[in-house]
């Protein structure tokens, strides 16, 4: 989707005429009125404004990963992590929650309405343009009606009901812009299915050449599965619920919703090639290139980079390798990876905490970078050696520990990410050619079996619960799952919390579960793994001291939601705030 330099000239034109100053403005014919009506009449250049509003959209490859806030990861240096791990967050206070710090997200308030905006004005010019071919207006009305409620799920799903705006605002109607009441969740929930409806109708099912990339059939029954999945979860759908923030009234049907919504993604996915990636036979390299082999065949949608960099690798590969040592994963997350045969792994069990690392759901070792891993032509050293120096013992630490380089950006979880990221990286290669290029994938296949197997679950119909569920554990060459009540749900959370982690679902579910409460109100901590002068390895994780401790962790009854940011409830006073705030 690349835009040629003069319709980026162009685009560049009419933004700074539309940013001009309001003496201006008044003085003299805005050159907006001029270019607009030459500009709405050129399809091409229609089209190239649809690939502005592309450009807009959100993706999670900034400094401060959405995994960080929750049961993942925890940043090696903040970057407004804190209010939301720590549960100091206000109005005036949102951290990296609304958009995160040093690399621009585009996914903070402002930033998101602004491009619901550029969606509306679409709306409101198109019928100007004279389309040569009438299927690409309708697609270009699909993709943007697919990308106004993407932005739309966005807000909701962070702070409850908005504002439902399908109009552009201008010097001409700000007052009436400045009364705008919040809707209901309901109706946020109503007017994304209907919008996702709509768009499927319009769009096609996939792409070729250089318009790979853009939304599809799929992606907008993609993004109504999540949508219904989340309506229907216990946070939003019990009794006693702000309308702001909920249903008003419970409904068990809601699963049914959610059920037929993932199933219908599933089907139409599979009936037009797209199919759970299994290129590779061992499951490592297989969930390793998942997410580097562009445009593969399980990925629904993704936010494309656009040809621009972003520093995923530099940010986040260990500091002994010249890399900042950024989102680290915890011990309670690289705990829940299960042993190779199934079973749960245990500290208390003696074989294992001998070799905590071995005989694993081998995704651990595509997901996470734990000591004496293979990376970049040598083992990682998180461990520390005891040396005999002079009769008595001291500690030294391995290249990837404080006493590495950098000590700043050491991890201080003993382990890094290895999702993501790319091996062939080149430390510090500020080029085009050397910096990370890797997508973020907002939607794929496996998601809906899973969607499909809470649903169902829920619904009572075990059997396509598990049907779904060992779709997934199958390509992980994991045991298949063969129980049933709440062990069986324990094992849908489970899936959830391993296939698609750091890919920011687990913010969501533990709010929409309600177990937030429990998983986030408790420390973080890691691991110290000491290389002893005898030949063994001690491996220390929940000792309960400051030796283990990474954050002590805490949530409110309040954090469930975000709150409305102070400087929009002070421009309009209409907007209630969100409960506990």
């Amino acid at each position: 989707m690349n835009l040629t330099k003069k319709y980026i000239l162009l685009l560049l034109v009419l933004s700074l005429a539309g940013t001009a100053c309001k003496k201006d403005f008044l003085d003299k014919k805005p050159l907006t009125e001029i270019s607009a009506d030459v500009f709405w009449k050129d399809q091409n250049l229609a089209k190239a404004y649809v690939n502005t509003i592309y450009s807009q959209i959100g993706q999670g490859f900034t400094e401060s990963w959405m995994s960080s806030v929750v049961d993942e990861t925890y940043l090696t240096w903040s970057r407004g992590c804190e209010p939301i791990t720590q549960a100091y967050i206000t109005p005036s206070n949102l951290g990296r929650m609304n958009g995160a710090w040093y690399g621009n997200d585009y996914r903070n308030w402002g930033t998101i309405w602004a491009n619901i905006k550029n969606c509306n004005v679409f709306f409101e010019n198109v019928d100007k343009t004279t389309f040569t071919d009438a299927s690409l207006k309708n697609r270009l009305l699909g993709e943007v009606t697919f990308i106004r409620a993407l932005e739309y799920f966005d807000l909701v799903s962070r702070w409850g009901g908005m504002p439902v705006i399908t109009k552009s605002f201008n010097l001409d109607n700000v007052d009436e812009a400045s009364k705008m009441v919040r809707n209901t969740y309901k109706e946020n929930v109503d007017f994304i299915v209907a919008e996702c409806d709509k768009a499927a109708a319009l769009l096609p099912v996939s792409y070729s050449g250089q318009d790979i990339g853009r939304a599809t059939k799929i992606a907008a029954l993609a993004l109504k599965s999540r949508m219904l999945l989340y309506a229907a979860s216990p946070l939003m759908n019990k009794s006693g619920v702000d309308p702001l923030v909920g249903y008003a009234t419970p409904d068990a049907a809601r699963w049914q919703k959610a059920a037929d919504a993932a199933k219908a993604v599933i089907d139409q996915a599979t009936a037009n090639g797209y199919s759970l990636y299994n290129k590779y036979s061992d499951v490592k390299a297989n969930y390793t290139q998942l997410f580097l082999d562009k445009n593969n065949s399980e990925i629904i949608f993704d936010r494309q980079n656009f040809g621009s960099m972003h520093y995923l690798d530099q940010s986040n590969g260990p500091n002994g390798y010249g890399e900042w040592g950024g989102n680290t994963p915890i011990q309670e997350f690289v705990d829940d990876f299960e042993m190779a045969d199934g079973t749960k792994f245990d500290w208390n069990n003696p074989a294992e905490k001998k070799a905590p690392f071995a005989n694993r759901d081998a995704r651990l070792y595509a997901t996470v970078l734990s000591d004496g891993d293979p990376w970049k032509g040598r083992a990682v050293e998180d461990h520390f050696n005891e040396v005999n120096e002079g009769g008595k013992v001291v500690l030294r630490g391995g290249k990837d520990t404080k006493d590495g380089p950098s000590s700043w950006n050491t991890s201080k979880t003993g382990y890094n990410v290895r999702k993501f990221l790319n091996e062939a990286y080149v430390v510090d290669s500020w080029t085009f050619t050397g910096a990370s290029a890797q997508n973020w994938i907002w939607f794929r296949l496996a998601e809906f079996y899973l969607n499909y197997a809470e649903a169902e679950y829920n619904l009572g119909n075990e059997g396509e619960a598990k049907l779904a569920l060992n779709k997934i554990r199958q390509r992980a060459q994991m045991p298949l799952a063969t129980e049933s009540g709440t062990a069986l749900w324990d094992k849908i959370a489970h899936e959830r919390r391993i296939e698609l982690a750091f890919e920011e679902h687990r913010y969501f579910d533990t709010r929409r579960w309600m177990i937030a409460a429990t998983v986030l109100n408790r420390p973080a901590t890691g691991i110290v793994i000491t290389k002893k002068l005898d030949g063994t390895t001690e491996y220390l994780a929940h000792t309960g001291t400051s030796a283990t401790l990474v954050e002590d962790r805490k949530f409110k009854e309040a954090n469930y939601w975000l709150p409305i940011p102070q400087s929009e409830i002070e421009r309009n006073a209409a907007l209630k705030q969100n409960p506990g705030y």
